[in-house]
């Protein structure tokens, strides 16, 4: 399938939730056992996170209105293959830091596979190095 530079609704809706602070309603895109797994990830942090409840908690760390490191800003630059439960998504993450304001700009490839409507694996190829840069 050609690419588009239109989101799926329930990601959309997802980044929407993140913007507003809410990562439990990100959280909610995922299956109860989805495996969210950051293959680029330094050596030293977390490259493999199992289950929802445990996704959430590590995106609490750094996308929370409260808590976190990072404020969403926007996810740009987007382009979308889909076929049937399996979409491939290419974008830039732009956030900020909630300390200073600071930009972060984090590039991303994400691997995603669904079953019945909610992610099930999610293959994260960020680019750790903003992420580092900032301490984060």
């Amino acid at each position: 399938m050609a690419p588009t530079s239109v989101l799926p609704a329930w990601l959309a809706e997802a980044f929407d939730a993140l913007v507003a602070g809410d990562v439990d309603g990100w959280a909610r895109i995922y299956a109860p056992d989805a495996v969210h797994e950051l293959p680029f990830a330094p050596e030293g942090q977390v490259r493999r996170l199992e289950g929802r409840e445990t996704i959430a908690a590590r995106l609490k760390e750094v996308f929370d209105s409260g808590e976190g490191r990072l404020r969403f800003g926007s996810f740009d630059d987007v382009r979308v293959r889909e076929i049937g439960d399996e979409i491939v998504i290419e974008g830039n993450g732009r956030h900020y830091r909630t300390d200073d304001g600071t930009p972060v700009e984090i590039g991303c490839v994400w691997f995603i596979t669904r079953r019945d409507g909610q992610v099930t694996h999610f293959r994260d190829y960020m680019n750790p190095l903003p992420l580092s840069a900032h301490r984060l």
